[in-house]
């Protein structure tokens, strides 16, 4: 055996080159990312609100992305239209697969929240057994430098350089940040008590940028809900809009027929609509599901006006924008 090898060493050599080469562009990673359609979510599956049947014609829309993609990947996907590729941003290469999840949960959690608050607010004005109390209460971390270890994303900011939240707006308390230098006191609970410790920061070159989420507290609301979707794989932002329609039009009592609507959009306490990520690939998304009604921030209109759909598009900057056109759509 050892004589056959080495008398064909060179032709086992010349012939493993072009499998070898093969393999190469199969599994080299790039420094891109891809974004691809993806599909749709019932609402009613991520909240239930005690005595309100959920209306069932509302869908939040999600989109695939994954990165580093590898060069057969890229090569494959760079001429369809449907899919985004870009370049891996450098919050991206800081950030774990695990610390990701963590993201999109945490976005979640306060894209729901935000959702209750908003909807409830505007319901009562329509329907005075609706009520909802609430309080600023801090900040989560949402990115921070993977090198500043005793920080986790989903933290809890209660001071920043010895001044507690308490009293302030979230304006007036994210205003005392001065982002290269600053002490932050984090509050966590261990054993189902609640501690804090400071972590003081300085900025070095290398570094990512620190962002944040505006953390509220719901004290009480009427009607009770519940959040399972809390427990779903599922993350982001992007939901806040479609979520929040539901809880309105359920609240409210508006008959939405037969129609399935999705959309897309963040969502504030005050009911702005924020941007998000994948426009192209969810409108993709939206005509593989037959949509009839899609909901988008009024700031990416510009961006699909060139696409075909066979859905009706509604741009909207506010929440009150967007049940106004529910209202005389659906008489």
């Amino acid at each position: 055996m050892l004589k056959l090898l080495k008398t064909y060493k060179k032709f086992i050599l010349l012939m493993l080159l072009p499998y070898l080469a093969v393999l190469f562009v199969l599994v080299y990673p790039t420094s891109y990312s891809v974004t691809a359609p993806g599909g749709l979510t019932p609402v009613e599956d991520f909240i239930d609100i005690e005595g309100v049947d959920l209306n069932d014609n509302f869908y939040t829309i999600y989109v695939y992305s994954y990165y580093p993609i590898t060069l057969f990947q890229s090569w494959i996907l760079q001429n369809d239209s449907r899919m985004d590729i870009d370049p891996i941003t450098p919050v991206e290469k800081d950030t774990s697969a695990y610390e990701n999840y963590l993201k999109g949960q945490l976005a979640k959690h306060v894209s729901l929240k935000n959702s209750i608050i908003s909807a409830y607010e505007l319901a009562a004005e329509k329907n005075d057994e609706v009520t909802i109390n609430y309080e600023f209460t801090g900040l989560y971390i949402y990115t921070r430098p993977s090198r500043v270890s005793e920080l986790r994303i989903g933290d809890h900011i209660v001071k920043i350089d010895g001044q507690s939240y308490e009293g302030m707006t979230p304006t007036d308390f994210y205003n005392l940040l001065d982002l290269n230098s600053f002490t932050i006191t984090i509050r966590r609970t261990r054993d189902g008590e609640p501690y804090e410790f400071d972590v003081t920061y300085e900025k070095e070159e290398a570094d990512v940028s620190f962002s944040f989420y505006v953390r509220y507290d719901i004290l009480n609301a009427t009607p009770a809900f519940d959040l399972p979707g809390l427990n779903q794989i599922v993350g982001g932002p992007s939901g806040g809009l479609l979520q929040t329609l539901t809880l309105y039009s359920s609240l409210v009592n508006i008959n939405i027929g037969d129609d399935k609507i999705s959309g897309t959009g963040t969502i504030s306490v005050n009911g702005n609509v924020g941007r998000i990520g994948g426009i192209t690939q969810k409108i993709y998304t939206a005509q593989y599901e037959n949509v009839d009604i899609f909901f988008i921030p009024e700031s990416h209109y510009s961006e699909i006006e060139n696409m075909d759909f066979d859905f009706e598009i509604v741009p909207v900057s506010t929440l009150r924008e967007a049940v106004e056109w529910l209202y005389d759509y659906y008489n």
